[in-house]
């Protein structure tokens, strides 16, 4: 207990903040303390201007009066040069393999970013740092990384312009929708070519950070899937299909039970659409609908950015962030 309360300290000051776990070992992914030290937002968040609210750059819908959805947390720098670039290094949050690189700012919102992805872990999350000034030349897409190695500099790189002043990480933590995005993307009219390949930001789905970091420092679940498992359920669906989607394959822990002999998927979402758990089921009939809501919390879609649902005339359908969602699950 006294070498890893060490370890920890030494970590604080030096590189990242970590925490101990008889599990996994999860570490902050910039150099400031903040966080670990129980601060509040203004501490560690970057806000996304002068005016607005710290909680701008938290995770969820927190941007234009909340109507438009934010998938990670914006964190800013505590080292700048004379000239105001940030000179914080970047760190993997959790040790992982290295899945995706863009090294190109003008080609993604992400401007330059990685995605490791974890599979070690009982459910294999992906981590994304996004707005990267540098990249490690070494990282490769392969390369092993361990938890709390440097992976790159925090900047400003975007496909659209953030102000230097405004410089910080974007920070993401989740779930990878479908292993055949392209597919997907071929049967959308888009003007730009998909350059990402299944880490377009389009198939990722993020859980909040911060209370992840919250409870595992607090120790309160040794294993990713665990924490998952403390997530509400925010709606169950029926999914009329006997397709085998290769998110099944990817995330066996997160669909249990499953039988080779099925009509349909019995599915639940967490906040903002997260797949929690997907039952194989030959409860379903011909004529059912494709899909169906089978309950649904209507008090988290009172907010009006990412709702899982509207009204149309006696019954529920997925609202269009929702359709993408299941398509990209599904192969609709």
């Amino acid at each position: 207990m006294i070498a890893r309360f060490i370890a920890g300290i030494l970590l604080s000051e030096l590189a990242s903040i970590s925490f101990a776990n008889p599990s996994f070992s999860l570490s902050w992914p910039t150099p400031n303390p903040s966080f670990a030290q129980g601060l509040g937002y203004s501490s560690f968040i970057q806000k996304t201007g002068p005016d607005k609210e710290f909680s701008s750059g938290a995770f969820g819908c927190v941007r234009n009066n909340g109507y438009k959805f934010h998938e990670g947390v914006d964190l800013f720098p505590i080292k700048r040069t004379s000239g105001g670039q940030a000179e914080d290094k970047i760190f993997a949050s959790i040790s992982g393999v290295v899945h995706y690189i863009n090294r190109s700012a003008s080609h993604s919102a992400y401007g330059k970013y990685i995605v490791i992805e974890h599979p070690q872990l009982s459910l294999s999350i992906y981590s994304l740092y996004a707005h990267l000034s540098e990249i490690e030349s070494k990282l490769k897409v392969g390369s092993s990384i361990q938890v709390a190695n440097p992976i790159g500099k925090m900047g400003n790189t975007s496909s659209f312009r953030i102000p230097l002043s405004r410089s910080h990480l974007h920070f993401e933590i989740g779930l990878r929708l479908s292993n055949d995005f392209q597919s997907w993307f071929d049967k959308r009219n888009f003007k730009t070519p998909n350059r990402h390949k299944n880490y377009s930001g389009f198939n990722l789905v993020g859980i909040d950070p911060l209370p992840f970091f919250a409870e595992y420092q607090k120790k309160s679940f040794s294993t990713v899937l665990e924490y998952f498992k403390t997530l509400p359920v925010r709606a169950k669906v029926k999914i009329r299909s006997n397709k085998v989607p290769d998110f099944v394959e990817r995330y066996p822990s997160l669909c249990p039970n499953f039988k080779k002999e099925f009509s349909s998927w019995d599915c639940s979402f967490g906040p903002y659409g997260i797949p929690l758990r997907l039952e194989s089921s030959l409860k379903s009939k011909p004529e059912d609908p494709k899909i169906k809501f089978v309950s649904l919390d209507l008090g988290n879609d009172l907010k009006p950015c990412r709702k899982l649902a509207i009204k149309k005339g006696d019954s529920f359908v997925p609202t269009e962030q929702f359709q993408t969602y299941l398509d990209l699950l599904f192969g609709f």
